[in-house]
């Protein structure tokens, strides 16, 4: 008999059987994997909408894509290929792969759809000038997922990462909104840089967030070349009559310094050179993000 399992439901709710509460990391519950299964399996249906049928041009080409990118099998351009067997991969993947793979092919299925809804539905789905989606993107509608089956990682920037919470997540996302595309470039190379598990860099994950820092500081003053110093751009900030707290301006000109000239630091994790560690990046990416915002907003009022 097939066993009942909905979460907010009695039994849940009154503790009977109840489901699971904690965060998962490094592996993933049977419920969780049937509703990821389920997630992609909607996304899907959503993406081609009635035109499923496995013979259609988009319809080849994403199996061609599931196959030759993220299961590196051979194909044969010349072959119609039957999209059952390629659900069935699918799934099987999802309900009974390693974390990782489970995590990897996600992303890849959804990094797919995006792109084919940005290039085929265009404005309706995306707006490229003003960089925003004019409805829930499949990010988004992904996290609520990990969100509510306490997956511990988020889409963040198109690539799916490991979060604390989700005041983290918005930090970043709303830095990424800010319009300018210097700032831009330099928090998604961060944030890409501390996503990358097969060969992390968390040095340059640091050198890029404090880079986003300055990049907001030389846009809002003006000043560039050697000139450009964090601590003469926020000097230049307060000459303006941007006031910002004694207390925070002094913390990120140490920031600055640990980043800066890493090598003459002696403390344990090195922050800013090669002994990096990753909650230093991490810690760097939603810091620097947090600032963007503050001096986003301060310098719009």
């Amino acid at each position: 008999m097939k066993k009942v399992s909905k979460r907010g439901g009695f039994s849940d709710r009154n503790g009977i059987k109840p489901e699971n509460v904690e965060i998962q990391l490094h592996d993933f519950d049977k419920r969780t994997r049937v509703q990821l299964q389920n997630m992609i399996s909607k996304f899907y249906s959503e993406v081609y909408g009635p035109d499923l049928y496995y013979g259609r041009p988009h319809i080849q080409e994403f199996i061609r894509f599931v196959l030759g990118t993220v299961y590196s099998e051979t194909i044969d351009t010349r072959r119609k290929y039957d999209d059952d067997p390629i659900i069935e991969m699918i799934n099987d993947t999802i309900l009974n792969g390693d974390y990782d793979e489970v995590l990897t092919l996600v992303e890849a299925l959804v990094q797919y759809w995006d792109s084919y809804l940005k290039e085929n539905v265009g404005y309706q789905y995306y707006d490229e000038y003003g960089n925003t989606y004019l409805m829930s993107s499949l990010y988004e509608d992904a996290n609520i997922y990990f969100e509510r089956e306490y997956v511990g990682y988020r889409f963040v920037d198109g690539i799916i990462v490991p979060i604390s919470n989700s005041y983290e997540i918005e930090t970043i996302n709303e830095s990424l909104k800010n319009g300018y595309k210097p700032v831009y470039d330099h928090i998604s190379k961060a944030n890409k840089l501390l996503a990358d598990r097969e060969k992390p860099d968390y040095e340059n994950s640091i050198k890029e967030s404090i880079s986003a820092v300055e990049a907001i500081c030389k846009i809002i003053t003006g000043i560039n070349g050697g000139e450009a110093t964090l601590g003469n751009m926020l000097k230049k900030l307060e000459s303006k009559g941007v006031e910002i707290h004694r207390g925070l301006k002094s913390a990120f000109n140490i920031l600055y310094g640990y980043t800066s000239d890493a090598n003459g630091i002696r403390h344990a994790g090195d922050i800013g050179g090669p002994s990096s560690t990753f909650e230093e990046a991490k810690f760097m990416l939603i810091a620097c993000c947090a600032f963007v915002n503050y001096l986003t907003a301060i310098c719009a009022d």
